[in-house]
């Protein structure tokens, strides 16, 4: 999402190709086509048709067979897979022309010079996430993206990367993962005493997350929010859950804060602290029974006199 901000691009107007149709490929379509259903009121089946899955044998079409039940929704029709040209990664981008190209491939060197240079034509700002881990199997190198889209492309990536230059430009590249997102939802949910943890509530979380992004501030920054501000990061997607738990009818919690700066301070007030006694190091002659993890032993000592 802070991609799509940083790009001026609504989110019912953008068009994605994700590589690689696995479990990890779909389970982010489902997210995508939640979050589109919730901000536009489309229909599922609707907001699906903004997404186009690429898994093996190319464009995944409804004739196909062993379609997984997580390929079946995104499948698209027989129509658009006549011939040849969907059967590789370059032809379908010619087609499709996305915002968004995401790999979950594993497969390494996928997003080939040719094809982002294909997706840069057509979009100013292509949202580029090579996500596949570890490192060797990254589609893409960030370098080689930022190179090939003039430094244009918006990139995030599933493993940490140092960031890129191009002309003397630096850019940031962004590790995309959940470290940031779990905490916050868990927090949400378990405060507000949530029934359900549904659509809406994880949406909100991710819109949470989209506007902490440092590129809102900077477009050279980052597209996610550096985990090494999880704290800062969890009070907001808490937030963002309970209130979106609160609208739903939700939340179990009746002392929930309606104000904004009275409901933050109410979250800041209910999370651990990782605060720890300070230890001394003593020598055993001088250590009590309790610090040398005697205590309650003294009667067994004796009894075995």
């Amino acid at each position: 999402m802070a991609g799509l901000h940083v790009s001026n691009l609504k989110l019912t107007d953008m068009r994605m190709i994700i590589f690689g149709s696995g479990s990890a490929g779909t389970g982010i379509a489902d997210q995508v086509r939640d979050a589109i259903v919730t901000e536009s009121g489309k229909s599922e089946a609707e907001a699906a048709k903004q997404i186009w899955c690429v898994d093996k044998p190319g464009l995944l079409l409804k004739s196909q067979e062993d379609l997984t039940d997580g390929q079946q929704p995104f499948a698209r029709d027989d129509s658009e897979g006549q011939g040849n040209k969907h059967g590789d990664l370059l032809a379908i981008v010619k087609e499709v022309k996305p915002h968004v190209l995401i790999g979950t491939s594993t497969k390494p060197k996928a997003f080939t010079k040719e094809v982002i240079m294909e997706m840069a034509k057509h979009v100013n700002r292509p949202i580029i996430m090579p996500l596949s881990n570890p490192t060797r199997l990254h589609e893409a190198d960030p370098k080689d993206i930022n190179e090939w889209t003039e430094g244009r492309a918006l990139i995030a990536t599933g493993s940490p990367f140092p960031p890129v230059t191009y002309k003397g430009r630096e850019y940031e590249v962004a590790e995309c993962n959940n470290s940031c997102a779990f905490p916050g939802i868990g927090l949400g949910a378990v405060l507000s005493r949530t029934r359900l943890l549904t659509k809406p509530l994880l949406v909100a979380a991710v819109k949470a997350i989209a506007a902490q992004s440092p590129a809102l501030k900077d477009p050279d920054k980052g597209l996610v929010p550096d985990v090494t501000n999880v704290r800062e990061i969890s009070v907001q997607v808490a937030k963002a859950v309970i209130k979106a738990a609160v609208k739903e009818d939700l939340a179990s919690e009746k002392d929930i804060p309606e104000n904004d700066e009275e409901l933050e301070k109410w979250v800041r007030e209910q999370m651990w602290e990782p605060k720890y006694r300070p230890l001394v190091r003593v020598e055993s002659n001088g250590a009590s029974m309790l610090a040398k993890g005697e205590a309650g032993l003294g009667g067994t000592r004796r009894g075995a006199r």
